[in-house]
């Protein structure tokens, strides 16, 4: 009887309390007035498309981030300090998607080292003897000797989690916890999670499968374009298909395909018909799974998915820079394999990556010597002949800047992206690899952007496009594929059904 008197009281006690939270970076809103409360002793499930707001709101809870407006409350008390160490010593940690162990350290060496200011912090030896215990008590086992750069990813993760309960964490905040873990090892994360939650701690986990939702949560939110969709539903009274709806709308897209291209032109017709320009035979890597994948000229194919599902991987082997564990990937018939950028602009690829500073620009550079990056010759003319060369290619882009001698990193967003256009789509491609083309961009730029790629495909090359956004992919493709666990699921076809897409993406499949 009294486990049942706890468990009522904690589920009417509230953890953590979010009041209309708001938050802008530049022209992007990214929560606006967020309510969200989590209660003692729950596993709270949050959910959302790519760029939802998800992340933000709970960086805004772990004090890495703070609102522009709103109010915070955890366990009643009000957060008016918006650093990491206030929210620490108030109870709240948070593991993220990318780890912040220190890789020369050992795990008992790191696990000491994130003890809060004012503890004492113990030697090497009773480090990781307290590092056993906790792993023996919640059942996650991590090697105390090996550096930690040494340990798998899910030890590492392991890690990260026993760091916050050795802090005495009361509210756990785990960002995608699962998306670097095989079946098993979710499973396991799971029931540990639930043993936390039996404990009286809260945990909060960003997640978009919808399995582990059903499986091991009490309670859902859904975040939509930073706003609440879902605040706080019981997971008992969803199911897959209704929490799926609910991430990507309802909205079912209908009528004849629009691309974003200047003149209202749709996609052609009869991409069957076309030559494959693009095929993908059984390749893997890392997290990407045996996919096979034909793109004919002429024809764009958007790649749907949630962050971390092979995305990454499926990017560096269409742009040569990596090769393949496995399978095979031909260009117009013939062999394409790894090597530099200049040999795959030989094969005729342009390549807008998703990481533009890391992958296509270098900031210290002017825009005449980004805009010959890759293309170059060994003979360089003088400096001002090349600004000279470059000022066409600038205009015609509408790169706004105070000319080519200016450095690459003095553009915006979208004015950085346009040179990277303007670079890789100045000589006719015969395949385009666009990776979130338009992500963080103002509507303007991304229209611009959008209609340039779309012209190209018009003029018969191939384009994977890679898309957050399901309405932009929705208007530009001539099919959609998904990317969940690291395999293709799909295609599917004009007019696109939403709601089946949404639920391939949270891994339920394809019906």
């Amino acid at each position: 009887m009294t486990d049942v008197v706890d468990q009522a009281a904690r589920a009417t006690a509230r953890a953590a309390s979010m009041r209309g939270v708001s938050r802008r970076f530049g022209a992007t809103v990214a929560l606006d007035g967020v309510d969200f409360d989590v209660a003692e002793g729950e596993i709270h499930a949050l959910l959302g498309e790519n760029g939802a707001g998800k992340t933000t709101l709970m960086r805004i809870l772990a004090g890495l981030d703070r609102p522009d407006s709103g109010q915070v409350e955890v366990h009643g008390a009000p957060v008016t300090t918006f650093k990491p160490a206030a929210l620490r010593a108030a109870g709240v940690a948070i593991v993220q998607q990318h780890f912040t162990l220190v890789p020369t350290l050992t795990a008992g060496e790191n696990l000491a080292l994130a003890r809060p200011e004012g503890w004492r912090r113990p030697g090497a030896r009773a480090a990781a003897a307290r590092l056993d215990e906790l792993a023996a008590r919640y059942d996650l086992p991590v090697r105390s000797g090996p550096p930690a750069g040494q340990l798998s990813v899910g030890e590492q993760q392991r890690l990260e989690i026993l760091r916050a309960l050795d802090a005495d964490a009361r509210l756990l905040v785990l960002d995608e916890p699962t998306a670097v873990l095989v079946d098993r090892e979710a499973e396991n994360l799971l029931a540990v999670c639930r043993r936390m939650a039996d404990e009286g701690r809260s945990v909060v986990i960003i997640t978009h499968r919808l399995a582990e939702v059903m499986a091991g949560c009490d309670r859902v939110s859904v975040l939509r374009r930073g706003a609440v969709v879902l605040g706080g539903g019981r997971v008992s009274d969803h199911d897959r298909r209704s929490l799926a709806r609910l991430m990507v709308g309802d909205d079912t897209a209908e009528g004849t395909l629009r691309r974003v291209a200047p003149d209202g032109a749709g996609p052609g017709t009869g991409p069957d018909e076309r030559p494959v320009r693009l095929r993908l035979d059984g390749v893997a890597l890392g997290r990407l799974e045996a996919v096979t994948l034909d793109v004919r000229a002429g024809e764009i194919v958007g790649v749907a998915g949630v962050d971390g599902n092979g995305q990454a991987e499926l990017e560096s082997i269409v742009a040569a820079r990596a090769q393949p564990a496995s399978g095979a990937l031909t260009l117009d018939g013939e062999p394409y394999t790894t090597g530099g950028p200049r040999d795959r602009i030989a094969h005729g690829v342009a390549y807008i990556p998703s990481d533009r500073y890391r992958w296509g620009l270098a900031r210290g550079l002017s825009l005449a010597e980004s805009l010959e990056l890759g293309r170059g010759s060994r003979w360089r003319p003088h400096r001002r002949h090349r600004h000279r060369q470059a000022e066409p290619a600038i205009g015609a882009w509408d790169v706004r800047t105070a000319g080519a001698h200016a450095r690459t990193g003095s553009l915006s967003g979208g004015n950085a992206q346009k040179l990277v256009l303007a670079r890789e789509l100045g000589a006719p491609p015969r395949l385009v690899l666009a990776c979130y083309p338009t992500r963080g961009l103002d509507p303007e730029a991304a229209r611009t952007i959008a209609s340039r790629v779309v012209d190209v495909a018009a003029a018969g090359a191939a384009v994977l496009w890679f898309g957050a956004e399901l309405d932009e992919l929705f208007a530009v493709a001539d099919r959609v594929v998904v990317l969940a666990g690291g395999r293709l699921v799909g295609p599917f076809l004009p007019p696109y059904d939403r709601g089946a897409i949404g639920l391939a993406m949270a891994g339920g499949g394809a019906s």
